[in-house]
C-alpha cells in the first residue's frame, strides 16, 4: 500500500508568542515517527510537508498517488484554522485520508461552538462565557475561573495566570489573551478535581475507548492551581512539565469510570470525529465528570499520551498507526 504522511512544517503561530513554536514544530517529529511505523508495516511511504498553497499541495499528492493520506496537519501558514482547510481539500479532491473530516476539525478548534454542540447533545461541560466584543457580562461565571483562547489548541495561551479569582482579574487576563491570540476568549469555571485524558478509536457507533489516563498532580508546584499549562506540555525543564505526568488512571468507582467512557463516546459522536480523538475531562465535586474539550487531531507520537494509552490496550505504535490507516482505507473514494 502507498501511504503519504502529510504534515505541516510551520515554525511558529501566526498569532501567539515566541515560545509557541515548540508545539507547532513538534508535529514534524510525529510525522517522522508515523512514517517509520508505516514502513515497519511494509507500506511504501512518502513524507510530504504540506505546501502553503492549495495548487502545489494537490499537485504533490497527485504525483505520489497514495492509497491513503495519513493526515497529521495541525496548521498551515501558522494558522491552526487551516487544519480544517487541508482536510476539506483532501475531501474535495477525493483522497482517502485518516482522521476527522473538516467539519469536526473546525469544531474541535472552536471551543465556544464545540461546547454549545456538546451541551446540546447532553454532554456536561463547565459553565462559562465567550468574550468577543468586550462588553459581555461575567455575572454567571463561577469563581475561580480559567481564561483561555477560544480558537487554539495544544494549550497555547494557558499558563499560571490563566486561573483567576474574580471578574477584575479575569478582564486583565482576557485583554492579555486577546492581544496575543485574538478573540473570542473563553472564561469558564475552573474545575479543580481529577483530570482524565480519554483516547478514543473508531467512528460513529463503533468507538473504542482505550484505557483511561490521568494527570498526576502529586508533584505539582505547591500553591499553584493544578493545571496542564503550555509549559506542562512543551517545556521539559519547567516545574509544570515535571509535575504533570500522564499515568494510567488510578482506581475509580465503577459507575464513575463507566460515566467517563460513555461521555467520551457521546462527545466524539456529537462532534462527528473519526478514526481517533482525545477527550479531556475533569471530575466536578457535585456534577461529576465534565468534558473540558475534544481534540480531534491529537499527537500520535510514540511517546505521547494517545500512544501510551494504546500500548496499555496491547497496540504498539505501528499497530496503532495501522489501525488508523485501515479506517481510512475502507471508506470513501480514491482519485483515478
Amino acid at each position: 500500500m502507498r501511504v503519504t504522511v502529510l504534515y505541516n512544517q510551520d515554525q511558529a503561530l501566526a498569532l501567539g508568542r515566541a515560545e509557541d513554536g515548540s508545539a507547532v514544530a513538534a508535529v514534524q517529529d510525529a510525522a517522522r515517527a508515523a512514517a517509520q511505523a508505516c514502513q515497519d508495516l511494509g507500506h511504501a511511504t512518502t513524507l510530504l510537508p504540506a505546501p502553503e498553497d492549495p495548487e502545489p499541495l494537490l499537485r504533490e499528492l497527485a504525483a505520489t498517488r497514495p492509497d491513503v493520506v495519513l493526515n497529521l496537519v495541525e496548521s498551515l501558514r501558522g494558522d491552526p484554522g487551516h487544519e480544517a482547510t487541508v482536510a476539506g481539500l483532501l475531501e474535495l479532491a477525493g483522497f482517502r485520508f485518516t482522521g476527522s473530516p473538516a467539519q469536526a476539525l473546525h469544531l474541535g478548534l472552536d471551543k465556544t461552538m464545540a461546547k454549545a454542540v456538546l451541551a446540546a447533545a447532553g454532554v456536561p461541560v463547565p459553565r462559562g462565557v465567550a468574550v468577543e466584543r468586550g462588553d459581555e457580562s461575567l455575572a454567571d461565571v463561577p469563581w475561580p475561573a480559567i481564561v483561555k483562547p477560544g480558537r487554539q489548541d495544544a494549550s497555547h495561551g494557558i499558563d499560571q495566570q490563566s486561573v483567576v479569582a474574580d471578574p477584575a482579574a479575569a478582564w486583565q487576563q482576557i485583554e492579555r489573551v486577546a492581544r496575543h491570540y485574538g478573540t473570542p476568549v473563553l472564561v469558564e469555571e475552573f474545575v479543580a478535581g481529577r483530570e482524565f485524558n480519554v483516547a478514543v478509536l473508531g467512528h460513529d457507533d463503533q468507538f473504542t475507548v482505550l484505557p483511561l489516563s490521568e494527570i498526576d498532580f502529586t508533584a505539582y508546584p505547591p500553591g499553584r492551581p493544578p493545571l496542564v499549562t503550555y509549559a506542562a506540555k512543551w517545556l521539559p525543564e519547567s516545574p509544570e512539565y515535571r509535575g504533570t505526568p500522564a499515568i494510567a488512571a488510578r482506581a475509580l468507582p465503577p459507575a464513575t469510570e463507566e460515566r467517563i467512557r460513555v461521555l467520551a463516546q457521546r462527545a466524539c459522536r456529537a462532534l462527528r470525529v473519526r478514526d481517533y480523538a482525545r477527550v479531556d475531562l475533569r471530575l466536578h465535586a457535585e456534577r461529576g465528570p465534565l468534558v473540558l474539550e475534544v481534540n480531534p487531531n491529537p499527537d500520535l507520537s510514540p511517546d505521547a499520551g494517545f500512544a501510551r494509552a494504546a500500548a496499555r490496550a496491547g497496540l504498539d505504535h505501528p499497530r496503532l498507526i495501522g489501525r488508523i490507516l485501515d479506517g481510512a482505507l475502507h471508506r470513501g473514494p480514491h482519485p483515478a
